[in-house]
Parts: structure tokens; sequence; C-alpha cells
């Protein structure tokens, strides 16, 4: 059993190379329990993506991967969010704006202190190679690394922060994936694999680099620093990705644990209320509309032919209709 709990569609522009429904079609296929698409700084496709896994049988998670910004002269890092509830959902897309109202869409990003503040209904993972443990740990700083993981532990509590652990057969993957699972038990976490898959099937790989070598504006030559470094990054069976882990049963484990725990549904819990307006006294907000409605009705649309006039007439009922039966 297996869930995927990192994953990017094409809505994580110019880096994922699969639609959603190709996602979710393989998740399908490979008997996934659940699927989380994780998009770079974006929320884009997740009414796309739940809908199509909805129809399919297949639980989606909402979720994105976020820009990290560490202040003027440190590299930005990368964190994993998945919307636990519906707050979570909430928190996260206040998350999102205020990271495109303070950066800019070319380069969107939260801080730190933001995602303390609003970290209600959210569950952490530390991120791919880009997250600021891996990257410690990839240094040899290991006590750096443990340090940084006990802040995390501390501001979002040991069940809401998750150590990531991802092995794609690039060089070091496997030092890499030990030390972090040395420094999650050191720190009182959990640890959970991922696989931060980019497309759905391995064929997939020559398109991603294609666009991310876009993306950076450089040819595919020149492009190898950024590229993903070989296309192990597809979504892979559940026993794969348990032989992979093997050492660390209790990885592959988390990620049904965790997608159990993420009850948000996109498709249905968000009961959106409107803000009451003010009427006339006697009268409802529907009787109200019609009136403003009837009286446009007529000026728009008295001079117009039978033919065209009962055309309209017909579709103000229908919306009219619609706006009552939805309140």
């Amino acid at each position: 059993m297996y869930a995927e709990l990192h994953a990017h569609s094409c809505w994580s522009l110019r880096e994922g190379a699969s639609a959603t429904d190709e996602m979710v079609a393989t998740a399908v296929s490979l008997s996934y329990e659940a699927l989380a698409i994780t998009d770079h700084d974006n929320l884009y496709g997740a009414m796309e993506f739940a809908k199509a896994a909805r129809e399919r049988g297949l639980k989606p998670i909402t979720g994105c991967e976020i820009t990290v910004d560490h202040g003027e002269g440190e590299p930005p890092s990368h964190l994993t969010l998945l919307c636990e509830t519906v707050e979570g959902y909430r928190n996260l897309c206040r998350l999102l704006s205020r990271a495109y109202r303070t950066f800019g869409k070319d380069a969107p990003r939260i801080r730190l202190d933001w995602l303390v503040e609003l970290r209600d209904g959210l569950i952490v993972l530390s991120g791919c190679r880009e997250g600021e443990l891996s990257r410690l740990a990839a240094a040899g700083r290991r006590q750096d690394a443990l340090q940084r993981a006990a802040w995390f532990r501390d501001q979002f509590g040991a069940t809401q922060f998750f150590v990531e652990l991802h092995h794609h057969d690039v060089y070091n993957d496997g030092a890499l994936t030990a030390a972090l699972a040395s420094i999650a038990e050191e720190a009182g976490l959990e640890i959970v694999a991922t696989n931060n898959a980019h497309y759905h099937v391995r064929e997939r790989h020559r398109l991603n680099d294609v666009l991310v070598a876009i993306h950076h504006r450089l040819t595919l030559d020149s492009s190898h620093q950024v590229r993903r470094p070989n296309s192990e990054f597809f979504l892979k069976s559940p026993e794969a990705m348990a032989r992979r882990f093997q050492r660390w049963p209790r990885a592959i484990e988390n990620t049904v644990a965790i997608a159990e725990r993420c009850t948000f549904d996109l498709t249905s819990d968000l009961p959106y209320r409107l803000p009451d307006y003010p009427v006339p006294e006697g009268a409802t907000l529907d009787s109200f509309l019609r009136g403003v409605c009837e009286r446009a009705f007529r000026r728009k649309y008295g001079l117009f032919e039978p033919a065209i006039h009962q055309q309209a007439r017909e579709r103000l009922e229908k919306e009219l209709g619609l706006i009552a039966k939805h309140g």
C-alpha cells in the first residue's frame, strides 16, 4: 500500500510534464491509496485534479510545493504542504496570496513566520533535495540539520511535520536518505517516502528536460545543471517504492497514514456563503434581484424582434431559477 504525497502536474509550469488526468489514470492503474498533486507555488490545477480523481475512485489530496524565502543572501528552499482540513486549505490559499502580493508573480515565496502563523490544518513535509534539511544533510552539516529539524518540530508539532525521504538513484541518494532518517529519529520526528514525481511515466522525462531548459532560457546542451539528473521522477508502483525504502518501511506506511488524515475534499468541502444584501422591506433577495433584472431586460430587449425577445426571456428565467435554487 502506498500513496504518493509529492507529485507535480503540467500546472507546475515549465516543470511538470503530464496532465492531471494522466497522473490520475496512472495512479489508479498502480492501485495507489491516494495521490497528492503539489504543484510549484500554485493551486491552478487543484480542482481539475480533484474532480478527475473522484471520478476515477482515487482519493485526491490538495497540496502545494512552496518556495521559502530566507532573506537576502540566502538561497530559497522548498517545503511540501498538504491540506489536512478545510482550514488548512484556507491557510494555504492565504499563504499563496501573500506570496504573490509580496514577491510578485514571477517568483512568489513565503516566509517561515507566515507559515507558523497559518499552520493550522496543514501537514508539512520537509521537501525535496531543495528542502532546507536535505541541503544541510547533503552538505554534511548534520548538527545544523538536526537543529533545524528540532525547530520545525517545536513550531509545527511532531504530528504535523514529517521528514521527507527521496531516492532516485542519484549519486549519494542512499547516504542522504540514511542521514535524513537518522536526523528524524534523533529529533523525534516521523519519516515519509515520496518520489517528487514530475511526470506520469518514464518516457515523459524528455519533455520534462525541454520544459526545464525553456524555464531557464537555456539550450538542452547547456541545461544539465538545472534539469533533473535522470529519468526516475515518474509515478512508481507501490512495490517499487517499498523496495527502494526497504530499510525504512515506516516511511512507506506513513504515506497511507498521512493520506488517511487528509480529509479535506476540494470538490465538496467549500460551502460558499454569499453575504446578505440589503433589500427593501417586504422584498426578498430573489424578488429584489428579479426586479433589477426585469428593468434591465425591458431596457435592453424591449425593441428586439419577438424571437430574440423570447430567447432572452427564457435565458433570464433559467438563470434566475438557478440562482434561487442554489442560494
